[in-house]
């Protein structure tokens, strides 16, 4: 399909984990093992090595994970999400042919994305959100039988079923994704994220989240890049537009970690703070107090989703410039004048770092001189 293989997926009817640290040991990969599903990685440098063993799943109820046993090649395809993913080639053979029993190479040529079977859905329903992330990443369309079971497991409510984990790690990929505001957008329009959480309809956000994942403002501090921009931003982006009790909806139903939910809650609050943000009359030095304490993933993303151009203009020059700034002076250099330790030193090096920012003072001797003050009229400085 003209794209490059970041990873590797064999399946082996036998013992997997075995296989893949004997793997690990000859390329001096490192080995992870999952042994509920009798799987292993082996990462080596910057491709990774899925090694499976052969299965047959069952589902003891909707959206639950499977029970796996052992099986041969057939069950192993047959268990697979769409038939473009249920192709397989033998590597014992001289000449080998694909393994296609459900005419994946079909659908790939006719460029669809199709079910094996019409419980697929019920069975895993995160296959939702595969199904429109594969759609967009290969310019595929769903298939006509396979959109109706769709749009019925979104009327069925099907992913009420699945933990919030799993569909934390299904929007994690989405986010991961080379365009990730094309499967979001399709997952919006196919109603698919609206039955993770009513709040997240918004075609508008989406439309705005693309300028975000196509580049970002200033160096992403966590998380895969999409284009430019971490998970995380991509994730305060999604969530700007919501209202506190939305937010918190959508935490709660994803079991959102400490970082995600950080986020989340600074890009909303940071939402509200935009009329204070776009004010002509504010200083650098209370922007960088106003916003000195939110993630920067969020910062990023508020940078590139407000529909103010001055919020936007000083997100980005806080992020690119004023949080680096700080005084020439320090503790030692006051010491030095005769400053002691403790609060009034804090409160004077906080004076000297707004004062830069402002543009107040502009060399080393200017802030000696502004520290100086401050000593001989101790009595304005406010050190409670």
């Amino acid at each position: 399909m003209g794209m490059p293989i970041k990873d590797l997926d064999f399946v082996f009817e036998g013992d997997a984990p075995s296989l893949a640290a004997r793997l690990a040991e000859e390329m001096d990969g490192r080995l992870v093992v999952h042994p509920t599903f009798g799987t292993a990685s082996v990462l080596i440098e910057d491709a990774t090595v899925d090694v499976v063993t052969a299965r047959r799943v069952t589902y003891p109820s909707p959206g639950a994970l499977p029970q796996v046993t052992p099986s041969g090649i057939d069950d192993d395809l047959a268990r697979r999400d769409f038939t473009i993913n249920a192709m397989a080639l033998p590597l014992v053979q001289v000449h080998p042919q694909v393994l296609d029993p459900h005419a994946g190479i079909d659908d790939l040529q006719d460029g669809v994305v199709r079910i094996l079977h019409p419980r697929s859905f019920v069975d895993d329903p995160t296959r939702l959100m595969r199904a429109a992330r594969y759609e967009q990443r290969f310019g595929l369309r769903i298939e006509e039988d396979t959109l109706r079971e769709v749009q019925q497991a979104v009327a069925d409510n099907c992913l009420s079923t699945v933990s919030g984990d799993r569909l934390r790690h299904e929007l994690e990929r989405m986010f991961e994704e080379e365009h990730p505001e094309l499967a979001l957008g399709r997952s919006v329009g196919l109603g698919i994220l609206s039955v993770i959480h009513p709040s997240l309809t918004d075609a508008k956000t989406i439309e705005r989240f693309g300028a975000l994942a196509q580049e970002s403002s200033g160096e992403p501090s966590t998380g895969q890049r999409s284009g430019g921009a971490s998970l995380l931003s991509n994730l305060a982006a999604l969530t700007y537009t919501l209202t506190v009790g939305d937010a918190e909806g959508v935490i709660s139903r994803l079991n959102m970690p400490s970082d995600w939910a950080r986020v989340v809650r600074d890009a909303v609050e940071l939402r509200q703070l935009e009329p204070g943000l776009a004010d002509p009359s504010l200083l650098d030095s209370q922007l960088v107090e106003m916003v000195e304490d939110y993630a920067e993933d969020s910062l990023i993303a508020v940078a590139k989703m407000t529909e103010s151009s001055m919020a936007a203009e000083r997100l980005g020059r806080y992020l690119e410039e004023l949080r680096h700034l700080s005084p020439v002076l320090d503790g030692r250099d006051l010491m030095a004048l005769g400053v002691q330790e403790g609060p009034v030193m804090g409160r004077i090096l906080k004076e000297l770092k707004n004062a830069k920012l402002d543009g107040r003072v502009s060399d080393a001797d200017d802030e000696r001189r502004l520290a100086l003050e401050f000593l001989v009229q101790g009595e304005q400085i406010d050190i409670e």
